[in-house]
């Protein structure tokens, strides 16, 4: 059974913490009444581009650190609806609460640009990915599927599809080389389309809806649908591969070097090859909470509504479990060696299980 510290164990990430939604968002300060908020920070070491971290939705991150034991709120803004998860790059927090994305300067909290559709009816349902100056945005129920906007000012660069195509509600996906960028529509299809310019360069149809990120680690771009299947795609569009599960997806895909990690509506977290896509362990979590998983080489890190779950080794068995008491709200994250799950309070364990 993992210690459990309520305040921070070891370190924080100082931007958001993990995926803490509801009434306010917050940033971490340092718990010393002398500090000033622009530790928040020069301290952080590593960004938080994309809702999973990375284009494998890992939600991990091996090197990244944050500067305080006893976290405290250096700045707090009211929001008037939920926030899934904000991500973080280049010293701006991206939050969107379904009607406009808001970016704001993450030592201060200044609002520093916003943005919103041209029509009322269009959502922002999950956060955007940030990479080289260029904002990834999906949209559901607008006049474009996905907009890029230029990072500094907010300034429109280019749009793609609308409701021909279908909504996007997961996080667009770019690849290592930031070039491409994979995103799934409601629409049950699958593009792969220039950064740059937002051209398409391929497009498959899927069965089913795609409402959530792909994961990505070359050669391969996973997706999900609400109709339970799992495909597997090459970087050229070929289909490599494709899997029926039980029931319907929910939670994004999450990708490793050794397994396809995927959760399902029947409360099971499945392990698939990632070459083949055969599954070679299934394991039921009590009320699986699907907004993603941490995912190692060998572990993959799950959160129920009251604990959280460890899993790994040839058959999935569970590693190790803790139950914390409060309602988690919110997939698990991990950095350097601590993992962070919220709800009501923010949890700080160690990734061990010691």
């Amino acid at each position: 059974m993992p210690t459990i510290d309520q305040r921070s164990r070891r370190r924080f990430l100082a931007t958001f913490g993990t995926c803490v939604g509801g009434a306010l968002a917050g940033c971490v300060g340092s718990s010393n009444p002398s500090s000033n908020n622009s530790s928040a920070s020069s301290n952080v070491q590593s960004d938080w581009p994309t809702v999973g971290h990375d284009q494998a939705n890992s939600r991990y991150s091996p090197t990244g650190t944050a500067p305080i034991e006893k976290p405290t709120i250096t700045w707090r803004l009211p929001i008037e609806t939920p926030v899934r998860q904000p991500v973080f790059a280049n010293d701006r927090v991206y939050m969107a609460d379904r009607t406009v994305l808001r970016v704001h300067d993450v030592a201060t909290g200044d609002e520093l640009w916003t943005y919103s559709s041209a029509t009322s009816d269009a959502q922002m349902i999950t956060a955007p990915t940030v990479r080289d100056g260029v904002v990834y945005l999906g949209i559901t129920n607008g006049p474009q599927s996905i907009v890029a906007l230029d990072a500094e000012t907010g300034e429109q660069l280019w749009t793609f599809g609308g409701k021909e195509i279908g909504g996007v509600s997961g996080t667009p996906t770019l690849d290592t080389s930031g070039n491409r960028l994979y995103l799934g529509t409601k629409a049950a299809q699958i593009f792969a389309l220039d950064a740059k310019t937002g051209e398409s360069h391929w497009q498959q149809d899927v069965f089913g809806p795609v409402t959530n990120t792909l994961a990505v680690r070359s050669p391969f771009i996973i997706a999900t649908t609400r109709s339970g299947e799992v495909y597997s795609f090459g970087e050229d569009g070929k289909g490599l591969w494709r899997t029926k599960l039980p029931e319907g997806c929910d939670s994004p895909p999450a990708l490793s070097n050794r397994w396809v990690f995927v959760g399902c509506n029947n409360e099971y977290v499945y392990g698939l090859h990632p070459v083949s896509g055969r599954i070679k362990w299934e394991t039921y979590v009590d009320r699986l909470y699907q907004g993603g998983f941490v995912a190692t080489t060998s572990t993959v890190y799950v959160t129920s509504s009251r604990g959280v779950v460890a899993l790994g080794g040839r058959k999935g068995s569970t590693q190790w479990s803790t139950k914390l008491g409060d309602f988690v709200s919110c997939a698990p994250t991990i950095i350097d060696e601590t993992l962070y799950v919220g709800g009501p309070r923010i949890f700080a364990l160690a990734s061990s299980g010691e």
